[in-house]
C-alpha cells in the first residue's frame, strides 16, 4: 500500500509539472502583461459642529457661526457641488408653541450669503483636491430671522449636508 501511495504520489506531481511547462519553441524571451485598476471619482465631507450650535442667540439676526465643513473630492476640481437641506424647510421649531417657528438664513463663508433653506439648495463650494486629503473648510453661519416679539420655547432644525463632483 506504501508503494502505491508513493506512486501515486508521484505521478500526480510528475503530470502537474508537465502541465505547467507548456514552453514552446516559438516563446521568447520577454514577455509583458498589463495590470489597472479604478478609481472611481467620489467627493467627502466633513463638519465640525461648534459649541454655539445648539446655543443660538434668538434675540439676534447677526450671523452665528455653527459649524465649519470641510471638502474633498478626487476628481482634481477645485469645486463641488454641496447640497444643504433643512429638516424642517428652513425653520427653527419651536417645541412648545407648535406653528410658532423661527426662519433662518444660511451663510457659507466665502462662498453665499442668505440661503434660505425652504428647499434644498446647491451650492459650488471650494474642495480640496490634493492627494494628501486636503480639505477646504468653510464656516457655515444661521441668522435667525427674528423681530423681538417670538414665543418662549426651544427651537431647532436639522441640516443635511450631501457632496459630489461636478
Amino acid at each position: 500500500m506504501k508503494k502505491f501511495i508513493k506512486t501515486v504520489a508521484l505521478l500526480s506531481v510528475t503530470a502537474a509539472l508537465n502541465t505547467n511547462a507548456a514552453i514552446s519553441v516559438d516563446d521568447t524571451a520577454e514577455t509583458s502583461f498589463e495590470i489597472g485598476g479604478t478609481i472611481l471619482p467620489e467627493c467627502k465631507v466633513n463638519n465640525t459642529s461648534s459649541s454655539g450650535a445648539m446655543s443660538l442667540n434668538l434675540a439676534s439676526t447677526e450671523a452665528q457661526g455653527v459649524a465649519t465643513v470641510e471638502i474633498w473630492c478626487n476628481t482634481g476640481q477645485s469645486t463641488a457641488n454641496t447640497t444643504y437641506e433643512s429638516l424642517n424647510g428652513g425653520v427653527l421649531k419651536n417645541g412648545t408653541h407648535s406653528g410658532e417657528d423661527i426662519a433662518y438664513l444660511l451663510d457659507i463663508s466665502d462662498t453665499q450669503t442668505g440661503i434660505d433653506l425652504s428647499t434644498a439648495q446647491t451650492v459650488s463650494q471650494g474642495s480640496g483636491a490634493d492627494i494628501e486629503g486636503a480639505s477646504i473648510a468653510r464656516t457655515v453661519s444661521i441668522r435667525p430671522q427674528v423681530n423681538g416679539f417670538e414665543y418662549e420655547g426651544s427651537y431647532s432644525d436639522t441640516i443635511s449636508i450631501t457632496v459630489s463632483y461636478e
